[in-house]
């Protein structure tokens, strides 16, 4: 989708606060003159590229200075840059980038926005109770000295909480503990303090372990926080709306947690699915939206926290490509049991190696799909982010491919047709047309922009 149909989604549902993980110049200018307040981020790559206070100050010049019109709030140094749970090395380097960057807003008459940086919770030591919490020894210099360095210009910190794999891990699986409202016999005190979900155990043991490094009564803003819809065991979609829908009552009751009462600022994450992630950590990273890939809500969402059954507003102007599907030619369904079942799966690996695949992964909403299923939802997939070409021969496969126009999907696995994409992510940070990037027989289907959102609730944003 363009910038534009993005920035115009988010003003329909009255979305007034988002996180944005991709500085590009168009994506920018779409927030230009819009009341729409926005964090930007550092990647951690680029973290470890800026070696001096000048490299910082020509970034802040190139993203922020050079788009006086836009609304910035924040400028997030890295993304959980001291996290394993995600990536396969931490960024200390963001540390030092955190103090160059905010003396960068000063000197440049941009003291209004903030740089702040955020933590997993996989920085705490792994106890139950917050009493008990603490940051890891081997990275306690690092975030003591993170945490001095915001509180220095009245900065926030962020913590990034995912309450399904918070529970899995501290909780024995307890997912019914992971809602705000629930039923949950994982209930606790601790002290005179009652602990009835993770997300106030997790908010306060960053809390507590912010003191213990001499960082008391900082400001945490929940920098992320979502529920998977595919991908994980309990990750669909019927509990993420019931997750969501707890959560926004949560925030709108402005009652806080146990050890820090009074409104929160959270994100959610995040805006759709984003088919492109690094999904080492696992098959769900991909599947975090609240909206589908082509704009459509994925469930009833009331942003406003009073408990209404509210259709989020779907993006406008879209297209999407005719309704053709590319299967598995039955008539080869004979040939499964005399040819080597690697001839099938190699032109399925084949199709995923540049398509998402991760719905067929354990977990997953098509993981139940029998042989002959699996390997039509991995060509299709392939299809659809070839554009449906027939000239590329997208739904060849060896001959093993069929288009056909009667929808393959199941009850419980959705065969999906691609939109028309207006235009391609540049991952150097700046995006272009279609019609100037591509031939019209290999136009990519990666959607921008969308993959790049988080959203921030209205109601309890301060900043």
């Amino acid at each position: 989708m363009i910038p534009s149909m993005v920035v115009d989604l988010l003003m329909q549902n009255k979305i007034n606060y988002v996180k944005l993980f991709s500085a590009s110049d168009n994506v920018l200018e779409a927030f230009s003159a819009i009341d729409i307040g926005l964090e930007i981020t550092v990647p951690n790559q680029s973290t470890q590229k800026m070696k001096t206070q000048a490299d910082v100050d020509e970034w802040v010049v190139q993203i922020i200075v050079s788009h006086p019109n836009v609304h910035f709030t924040y400028v997030c140094v890295g993304t959980m840059p001291l996290s394993t749970r995600f990536f396969n090395q931490t960024y200390p380097e963001a540390i030092q980038v955190l103090d160059w960057m905010q003396q960068a807003l000063k000197l440049m008459n941009k003291s209004d926005i903030k740089a702040t940086m955020n933590h997993f919770t996989d920085v705490l030591i792994p106890v139950k109770k917050p009493s008990e919490a603490a940051f890891r020894k081997d990275l306690e210099p690092n975030i003591t000295r993170s945490c001095q360095i915001l509180q220095s210009y009245n900065a926030p910190i962020g913590v990034v909480i995912f309450p399904l794999l918070n529970v899995n891990d501290l909780f024995n699986g307890d997912t019914e503990f992971a809602f705000l409202e629930n039923n949950s016999t994982s209930v606790f005190k601790d002290g005179d303090k009652t602990y009835s979900n993770v997300i106030e155990v997790m908010y306060d043991m960053f809390d507590v372990a912010l003191e213990k490094v001499g960082c008391p009564n900082m400001t945490i803003i929940i920098d992320a926080i979502g529920w998977p819809t595919d991908g994980i065991k309990d990750g669909n979609i019927p509990n993420a709306q019931r997750f969501y829908q707890g959560l926004a009552k949560f925030v709108a009751s402005k009652k806080g947690t146990p050890r820090r009462p009074g409104p929160i600022d959270v994100y959610l994450h995040n805006l759709s699915d984003e088919n492109k992630i690094n999904k080492n950590a696992g098959s769900f990273m991909r599947h975090w939206g609240i909206y589908k890939f082509d704009g459509q809500p994925k469930f009833n969402f009331d942003l406003q926290g009073l408990g209404h059954d509210v259709k989020l507003v779907p993006a406008i102007g879209i297209t999407h490509m005719p309704k053709r599907w590319c299967i598995f030619n039955d008539r080869y369904a004979s040939d499964i049991g005399k040819v080597a079942y690697n001839v099938f799966d190699d032109q399925a690996k084949y199709a995923c190696d540049t398509a998402d695949c991760t719905a067929l992964d354990p977990g997953g909403s098509c993981s139940n799909l029998t042989y002959i299923q699996r390997l039509s939802y991995a060509f299709n997939v392939g299809f659809q982010k070839a554009a449906q070409s027939v000239y590329n021969k997208s739904c060849y496969y060896k001959g093993y491919g069929k288009i056909v126009s009667d929808d393959p999907s199941t009850p419980s696995c959705t065969f999906p047709v691609e939109i028309l994409a207006a235009e391609i992510p540049n991952f150097s940070g700046y995006a272009q047309s279609l019609a100037h990037a591509l031939k019209p027989s290999s136009i990519s289907l990666m959607i921008a922009v969308v993959q790049t959102l988080f959203i921030c609730f209205t109601l309890m944003c301060t900043c």
